[in-house]
């Protein structure tokens, strides 16, 4: 079953979480069910029109001007929203911190003081409420155990609900060598916090897969089922009706 809160958590930066938490609602909507999504902390998000926009984008290179939520919401029109947003491409805790001493403008100061893990509870169980969701997915920064201020993407899901069968997590792994390691890593993490691992999914699946990358698939499935494989930059090829309609077809997911 997968469960009302889904943590979709990554074995590291860049993996793929986004367009596959876009996935995961296209096939949760298909089967009829009711979903919503949030990014507890987005980091590196700048407006188009930001006047430092010049500057940043000299500075950084993972600086974007649309949101992971805002991806989602692109891909799949479900309803996303994100708790808080920092202008650096950093962790969360730096890039607050970097903006509360003031390295980039006073009108991002706002952002700067992180949410405890019952604040973004509260905020993800009243939108929950508010939209009558039968599906809450949590899209993390980075890795599992990545610093939100003193709390982890792991915490915020372990405050939504005292029932185990509530809460869960999918891991977005990579296919290619040293997946095996990190994926059983960031599923201890989870086990150790009492949080299930519903399923990995690969977050960039390679046509044609070169033999490593069919033999960690058949490994990584001692680990926790896998649910299915993102074929690679499918959420820069797809426009939305694309994606609605193949996204299924990735994902075989428990009833």
């Amino acid at each position: 079953m997968i469960p009302r809160f889904l943590l979709v958590t990554g074995t590291d930066t860049g993996v793929g979480k986004t367009i596959a938490t876009a996935a995961l609602a296209v096939a949760l909507t298909a089967a009829g069910r009711r979903v919503i999504m949030c990014k507890p902390v987005q980091t590196g998000h700048i407006s188009p029109d930001d006047p430092q926009r010049e500057q940043l984008e000299a500075d950084y290179s993972d600086v974007v001007t649309e949101s992971d939520a805002q991806i989602v919401a692109r891909l799949t029109g479900i309803h996303t929203f994100t708790n808080i947003t920092l202008r650096l491409p950093m962790a969360p805790l730096p890039a607050a911190r970097e903006e509360s001493t003031g390295s980039v403008s006073p009108t991002a100061r706002a952002a700067s003081t992180l949410p405890g893990a019952t604040e973004h509870a509260e905020l993800i169980h009243t939108a929950a409420e508010r939209t009558g969701a039968d599906h809450v997915l949590i899209e993390g920064a980075g890795g599992v155990l990545v610093d939100f201020g003193g709390h982890t993407a792991a915490d915020i899901v372990a405050c939504l609900s005292p029932n185990p069968d509530s809460v869960g997590a999918v891991i977005v792994s990579r296919s290619r060598l040293g997946t095996l390691n990190h994926t059983a890593l960031t599923a201890e993490a989870l086990g150790n916090r009492h949080i299930s691992v519903t399923g990995i999914i690969l977050g960039s699946w390679p046509e044609p897969a070169p033999p490593v990358d069919r033999d960690n698939r058949c490994a990584l499935s001692a680990i926790a089922p896998i649910l299915g494989a993102v074929p690679a930059g499918a959420g820069h090829r797809l426009g939305r009706g694309e994606f609605t309609a193949q996204a299924p077809g990735w994902l075989h997911l428990p009833c």
